[in-house]
């Protein structure tokens, strides 16, 4: 119980997790920790550092998969939203694409910091199926009024329409429950505005054939599918949980050191914006480099990656060697 194995065993398993997630599984209520495998691997000093403690002191022997009773708060939170590792969250993600475009849901909503890789996971998703923005979906970025957003919704009420870098959009309950209409489970949804104006009118009123048409009208059919990403926190997103109640709600929050080793895998398939070729070995010095510097928690991002790899490979071909200041100082 607790008074026997210390009150801080909690925080410990925390920071242990968010270090090595592929290291517990979840059944049920409780967290399996595979220690015969994988105890050897933990690094002290990176948990000493997770932790922000002086010193860290303990000794993880092998043996036989223990099961490790969360505390209240602890089994409270994993109930509701269990962590995974960065990869299998954009596994995930893929998986959730799949789904709405073999029309298992009308809509997704997509959480997490900026530079993860989520809206190029969409877009290389929906690119497989040989689609592109105007042709296949609609891409909307940056802010968007509550007129704008059932605007839209009515001219691309059968396309599949994604907000990028649209929090704002949220931010006000009219158009939250636009977005509430247009992510419902029916196959057909009806979208409704009875506020006044002359640019609204009822439907029978209006020429489907006239593009030079301003109006629009008080209601309409909605067939469309909403994908919309996000840079809020899951629990920003979709406060009052009705989003995740209409469709896949996704968090891609990976750990910094999940994403400096997600760097590695993908960084020789990086495409460079200069016309000057990196080896294997110069990429992954670029990894190596950003590693090293010291940067606020949860701030590494795979744009980073990208402008390191720009940044020696500019300075290179212009003749320079002192890429790792800027790379250190800038990417």
């Amino acid at each position: 119980d607790d008074d026997a194995i210390g009150p801080g065993v909690y925080k410990v398993i925390s920071a242990i997790r968010g270090l090595y997630p592929d290291f517990f599984e979840k059944k049920g209520t409780s967290i399996l920790f595979h220690t015969k495998n994988n105890a050897s691997k933990i690094d002290l000093e990176k948990l000493k550092s997770k932790l922000k403690l002086g010193g860290v002191y303990a000794t993880v022997s092998a043996g036989s998969i223990e099961a490790v009773q969360p505390s209240k708060e602890v089994e409270s939170l994993e109930d509701n939203f269990p962590r995974l590792a960065y990869e299998e969250q954009l596994a995930d993600l893929r998986r959730a694409m799949v789904l709405l475009m073999n029309n298992a849901t009308n809509s997704m909503y997509l959480a997490g910091r900026g530079g993860t890789g989520k809206t190029q996971t969409v877009e290389e998703e929906l690119h497989k199926r040989n689609l592109s923005d105007g042709s296949g979906y609609f891409k909307i970025t940056g802010s968007a009024s509550t007129a704008g957003i059932y605007r839209v919704l009515y001219q691309h009420r059968k396309d599949i329409l994604l907000f990028d870098d649209s929090d704002g959009a949220l931010a006000d309950q009219d158009s939250r429950n636009l977005f509430k209409a247009a992510s419902d489970t029916k196959k057909v949804r009806k979208i409704s505005w009875m506020k006044g104006g002359k640019t609204y009118v009822d439907p029978e009123d209006l020429d489907d054939d006239d593009d030079t048409d301003d109006r629009l009208p008080r209601y309409f059919d909605f067939t469309g599918k909403i994908i919309f990403i996000s840079n809020l926190k899951l629990d920003k997103l979709d406060p009052d949980g009705a989003l995740r109640t209409r469709g896949f709600v996704v968090s891609i929050d990976p750990t910094d050191i999940e994403i400096y080793d997600y760097m590695e895998k993908i960084v020789d398939h990086i495409k460079l914006d200069v016309s000057y070729t990196l080896t294997a070995e110069q990429r992954k010095e670029v990894v190596n480099l950003l590693r090293t510097r010291k940067v606020r928690d949860n701030t590494v991002n795979l744009r980073q990656l990208v402008r390191g790899l720009n940044t020696m490979a500019g300075i290179l071909a212009d003749g320079g060697t002192d890429y790792a200041p800027m790379i250190l100082r800038y990417a």
